[in-house]
């Protein structure tokens, strides 16, 4: 038997990947893209108002921006915000364990 040739323009070459349309998406995957999204989004906004409100207490003295009133209502912030992030990631928790205990 003949060995064969280490030359590369003798070997064979690899096929192109044909590609593959997208598995189209299901409902479940649709709401679990939706509830991470807000999961991130709340938790962003909570983080920006705890900061918002440090910067009014700290500075309202001394820095006429931060004395508004506007900056009174970031202290409310995550107080809304961090509680709807913590439900939507429970949401999302049992969302995929069912979806994935569904699948088995």
């Amino acid at each position: 038997m003949p060995k064969a040739s280490s030359n590369p323009t003798q070997r064979p070459r690899k096929r192109a990947p044909q590609p593959q349309a997208p598995a189209p998406r299901s409902p479940r995957d649709t709401v679990e893209r939706v509830l991470a999204f807000l999961v991130v989004a709340f938790a962003v906004i909570a983080v920006l108002g705890f900061a918002g409100s440090m910067l009014h207490v700290g500075l309202r003295d001394s820095v006429e921006l931060f004395a508004g009133v506007a900056w009174q209502y970031a202290y409310w912030l995550p107080l809304i915000a961090l509680p709807l992030a913590i439900v939507c990631l429970v949401t999302l928790v049992i969302v995929s364990a069912a979806g994935k205990a569904r699948g088995r």
